[in-house]
């Protein structure tokens, strides 16, 4: 039968569940407050006591339990609840990390419901909790109120002289009893309800909506009819004999639909036995969770693949080349890469428009495939960027490999030369690839500077006009006399007063100053000026890097102190190096630095480099906390660049994004650097962080990013750096 609507009085008065988590990891604790507190009333206890003493004076609708804690653990605590008459009743779901069977056996004999594993899938944790919620929570009520009518209607047969009195409670019992079986009506999980048997006797709309069959011709059937679907794995019957045995059962199984279509859901069966434990019934609880699956496997997908292409993205590369490397390494072979870069692909995007654009890259990647054997790998690194791996059989030697990656690749470059048709238009490209063979004799490389040595052999191949193939060169002796010589005289650069500091201000979108950016120069007695992107790399490979920062921190406060009161709410970066994340001390020197100078902590901003927090996570949490305590503001660079995860943006008390330059350079013309701001300026929106898009460096950057108001602006179109005494001098006038 169909259980009625809930009423819209029982729906105002409808307060949020109230789910106790009880763990001692803090990292666990925040990640699962901060994807429930939307939906539920959740209060935390850190250890199997506290929690004891929480449940004695507040009963909560559901309890998350982590099983291994220091003191008592998750076990114990389920036992103590458990034998307790008032607390018996809470639903338990042991959370960990174990996934033996033992282990489920021994908490499900204790009394608990469920397991959720780690790490956490949030949308899986969310429609657990919500059909425990659901169907535990609401049948414990409705036969709560059923036994208080039971024992009306006996109190009426016996006491007739009241039976006046005794009606008008039944009426409001009955009206009480009716709202719970509108909010079974009304939930979005179908509900079914059979007897001990497994014949259906009540099922809800949901349960009809999603199986697509209706009410008359469910009632009456078996269960195991209808969720049967004959598919290897986990089938019904198996459900149906351990909810018997163990009185419950709980996950997700493959089911089909009235019409035949199959479909994954998560499903809930539980035993409900009466007083004398012979009136025995089963209720299901499932979901649909269909959509579920296909956005996981949409973001697994785009994880490693091109969406354009349909080839590996830089991640699936990275990944594979770095396996190709040790089986090179083991098996004592050869294999090489190429980079392929098109030639002035701008003038496609600005002639042709994106679209056109888009196919030639769809083009070229098919050319590519075709040209290149079945086995090799083939992806697009980004923009107009692609990489093709492949290998030689064993004994095959250098020169022999060497002159095999020349041949593929100049047959590569007339493939590649022929005409293309787009938009009924032909046109002409031409590639630029570099080559590079691998292990080489001299060192061991991971899959990251094997990329980058290729790409430089690339950047060459265009440096000489393009069309063209370029093997890597292999001699670093003047780069490596050139990088002894910057090390050397790095070391006397602070005590010979040669550093200085440089500014470049960020506005808002109405060109209105909202900060800036300290950033290091160095000009060398003799040789001039030199780049940070040559002297840093040096100073990060040695413990000069703990000098630099420690004077550009000290400097800069002593630049921020200087900004006259009309000032005083702009905040000014630096840039540190990741390695101070494990070395605590530099961050007693912020601390002591910080008291030295008369200012406010928020006026100073740090900037960590995405990697940094990806390769040093647990000691990057540590110190962007107590960069947090002591009030400073700390913004992750260079973000896009890395594996980014959603993780740490919920873990971290961060304030700001930077977009790397990157993104922004293509931006106007490249439609996938365009929906990775999308992107970024979104989650700023959603973890409410500032957003600074570096690299604004002329108007078509500009009038892009326009269409976010809310993104502070940095590049040479807006201000060029330039000293920081100069800049304060302008900036105090």
């Amino acid at each position: 039968m169909y259980l009625t609507e809930k009423s819209s009085d029982y729906q105002n008065k409808k307060q949020k569940p109230l789910v106790l988590i009880v763990d001692d990891e803090p990292n666990n604790l925040h990640v699962l407050v901060e994807g429930l507190l939307t939906d539920y009333d959740v209060r935390i206890s850190t250890s199997g006591e506290q929690a004891l003493v929480f449940v004695e004076s507040t009963r909560p609708d559901l309890i998350l339990l982590d099983i291994m804690m220091p003191g008592m653990d998750g076990y114990e605590v389920c036992k103590t609840l458990k034998s307790r008459q008032n607390t018996k009743g809470i639903p338990i779901i042991f959370v960990t990390a174990m996934t033996n069977e033992d282990s489920e056996e021994h908490g499900f004999a204790l009394g608990a419901i469920d397991y959720i594993h780690k790490p956490y899938k949030l949308a899986l944790v969310r429609a657990r909790i919500r059909t425990h919620i659901t169907s535990q929570g609401m049948l414990d009520r409705l036969i709560e109120k059923n036994f208080d009518l039971h024992d009306k209607l006996l109190e009426i047969e016996s006491l007739a002289q009241e039976l006046s009195e005794r009606e008008e409670e039944l009426k409001q019992l009955s009206s009480k009893q009716k709202l719970f079986y509108q909010a079974l009506t009304s939930t979005a999980d179908g509900v079914v309800i059979t007897d001990s048997q497994g014949e259906i006797i009540a099922v809800n709309p949901s349960f009809c909506r999603i199986t697509g069959f209706c009410e008359a011709e469910a009632l009456g059937t078996q269960l195991h009819k209808l969720k049967q679907n004959n598919q290897p794995g986990i089938s019904f019957n198996n459900v149906w004999q351990h909810a018997n045995k163990a009185g419950y059962w709980s996950g997700e199984l493959v089911t089909r639909r009235k019409n035949g279509e199959l479909y994954p859901e998560l499903l809930t069966l539980s035993m409900v036995k009466g007083d004398q434990d012979t009136n025995i019934h089963f209720i299901g609880v499932f979901s649909d969770i269909s959509s579920i699956k296909v956005t996981q496997e949409r973001i697994d997908y785009l994880t490693w693949h091109d969406e354009l292409t349909a080839l590996p993205n830089r991640n699936g590369f990275l990944k594979q080349l770095e396996q190709q490397l040790q089986n090179c390494s083991n098996e004592h072979s050869y294999a090489y890469i190429y980079i392929i870069d098109i030639d002035s692909f701008h003038s496609i995007n600005d002639g042709l428009g994106l679209l056109a654009g888009d196919k030639v890259l769809k083009e070229l990647a098919n050319r590519i495939h075709k040209k290149l054997d079945k086995k090799d790998v083939i992806a697009r690194l980004g923009s107009d960027e692609f990489a093709a791996l492949s290998s030689v059989d064993k004994g095959v030697g250098r020169l022999r490999t060497q002159e095999i990656a020349e041949r593929k690749a100049q047959e590569l470059l007339r493939v590649i030369n022929a005409p293309f048709m787009i938009e009924d238009q032909e046109i002409s490209i031409t590639i630029s690839i570099g080559t590079y063979i691998f292990p080489r004799e001299d060192q061991w490389e991971n899959a990251i500077e094997t990329i980058r040595n290729c790409e430089a052999a690339c950047y060459k191949a265009k440096e000489k006009g393009g069309n063209r193939v370029t093997f890597f060169d292999t001699s670093f002796g003047e780069q490596a006399r050139r990088r002894f010589e910057i090390e050397q005289d790095l070391r006397k650069a602070i005590s010979q007063n040669e550093l200085s500091l440089y500014v470049q201000s960020q506005f808002d979108s109405k060109q209105q100053l909202k900060g800036g950016e300290i950033l290091l120069r160095w000009t060398h007695p003799q040789k001039g000026f030199i780049s940070p992107a040559e002297f840093i790399p040096i100073a990060e490979e040695s413990d000069i890097i703990y000098d630099l920062d420690c004077w550009v921190l000290s400097n800069g406060l002593k630049l921020i102190e200087s900004l006259d009161e009309r000032h005083r709410d702009l905040s000014l970066s630096i840039n540190i190096s990741g390695r101070h994340f494990h070395e605590s001390r530099f961050l007693s020197q912020i601390k002591t630095e910080i008291e030295n100078y008369n200012i406010q902590p928020n006026q100073l901003t740090i900037e960590i480099i995405e990697g940094t927090l990806l390769n040093h996570m647990e000691s990057a949490v540590e110190a962007v906390h107590l960069l947090k305590n002591l009030g400073v503001r700390v913004s992750i660079d260079d973000f896009g660049t890395g594996y980014s995860s959603l993780t740490y943006l919920k873990q971290l008390p961060i304030q700001e994004l930077k977009i790397d330059r990157s993104f922004v350079f293509d931006a106007p013309t490249d439609n996938n650097d365009k929906l990775i701001i999308d992107m970024i300026v979104s989650l700023g929106r959603v973890f409410e962080l500032e957003v600074v898009a570096e690299g604004v460096e002329n108007q078509s950057h500009f009038d892009l990013l326009k269409e976010y108001p809310e993104v502070i602006l940095q590049g040479y179109y807006l201000h060029k750096p330039e000293p920081a005494s100069d800049w304060l001098e302008k900036l105090n006038k």
